[in-house]
């Protein structure tokens, strides 16, 4: 330990690093953290949806999670290499090490799959409208391939002086970030706005659906920004590296929330009580409105034979029956299967994941 302080207070003057390695190793911190949490949803998606979801989806979740983990040790061998190999060489700090622009380059194919990921949710939302998804993916590749230039570019330097150079580059990226997460967001909520209908429990599903696109886009949304104004304020610091390790991680965590959260929002979509419901399989209601009227029609297709079913319902006939005729409800029991057909919104299902 005395020939460590040794060496390094006899060595070179070492320059205040705060909104340098600093501004850096707090980024990397926030990332770790969010590293944490991306794995402990990942655990929680396996657990509950490998036997629901589609092998392309679990095989799309184990990407992601390939490439943020790759991106996390990137993080961390930067960080090792400029506070720890070259502890007391402050020279070496000028200089530039791979692993931070392959973590750019990791950064870029993550962003890119979540948001071609959102642009396919807006792609079903829509009914398959190529006017919504076009623009859309076209600034996603946009900043994709912006960044695929800068990484180019910037792999034969070596200095951060030299990398400075490409800062335009960096500025467009990040604004490019900024702003396909707007758009997706916006068009996600105003899509889901629209489908609203007169059901209440539908519009509930929808608003807690609209709140969860705002949340999660934001997050991303703000922490673009703040990576693409740090770097136009203080260009010659790493401030605006730290933001921008952090969003890959964001855009990591939304993706793991949006499919782990399907569960929760199907339930908001299931009529209250009645526990038998459950154990019964459920396949065909048939819904009809009058054309000329507000009027409901109701069918359900129900067995012709006696089934014993267990239940903890009470059943009141007579509010039941008040129920049915305020609401002009009719009941025709037919001789098929035990289905009952209630069709689950697209944006709910494991083939159209929101």
């Amino acid at each position: 330990m005395v020939d460590l302080i040794a060496n390094t207070t006899s060595g070179a003057h070492i320059p205040a690093l705060d909104n340098t390695m600093g501004a850096l190793l707090v980024g990397i911190l926030f990332s770790s953290a969010l590293w944490g949490i991306s794995a402990a949803q990942t655990y929680i998606y396996f657990d509950n949806f490998y036997n629901q979801d589609t092998l392309r989806l679990k095989l799309l979740v184990v990407f992601v999670f390939g490439l943020n983990t790759a991106h996390q040790i990137m993080l961390c061998h930067l960080i090792y290499v400029y506070l720890v190999s070259n502890f007391g060489n402050p020279n070496y700090l000028a200089l530039v090490v791979w692993s931070i622009l392959v973590m750019v380059i990791l950064s870029a194919i993550i962003a890119a799959t979540i948001q071609l990921f959102m642009c396919w949710r807006i792609w079903i939302l829509s009914n398959k409208s190529v006017y919504w998804i076009i623009p859309l993916v076209m600034v996603v590749l946009a900043s994709f391939v912006i960044t695929v230039v800068y990484f180019v570019r910037s792999w034969s330097l070596r200095t951060w002086v030299e990398l400075a150079d490409l800062s335009k580059i960096s500025q467009a990226v990040n604004g490019l970030n900024f702003g396909g997460d707007i758009v997706i967001t916006f068009a996600m909520v105003y899509l889901l706005d629209t489908s609203k209908s007169g059901i209440k429990r539908t519009n509930v599903l929808m608003n807690r659906l609209m709140y969860f696109c705002l949340a999660t886009g934001l997050l991303t949304t703000v922490c673009a920004i703040c990576s693409l104004v740090s770097i136009s304020v203080w260009p010659n610091t790493f401030v605006y590296i730290g933001f921008y390790v952090i969003l890959a991680r964001l855009y990591v965590n939304s993706f793991l929330a949006i499919l782990n959260a399907r569960e929760k929002l199907r339930a908001l979509n299931r009529p209250p009580g009645s526990s038998f419901l459950s154990n019964l399989t459920f396949t065909d209601i048939q819904w009809a409105r009058s054309a000329s009227s507000n009027n409901m029609i109701l069918t359900l297709n129900m067995p012709s034979h006696t089934q014993e079913v267990e239940t903890a319902t009470h059943r009141n006939d007579i509010e039941m029956e008040s129920f049915l005729q305020s609401k002009k409800l009719s009941f025709r029991p037919v001789d098929s299967d035990c289905v009952v057909h209630a069709p689950e919104p697209a944006f709910l299902s494991s083939d159209h994941v929101v």
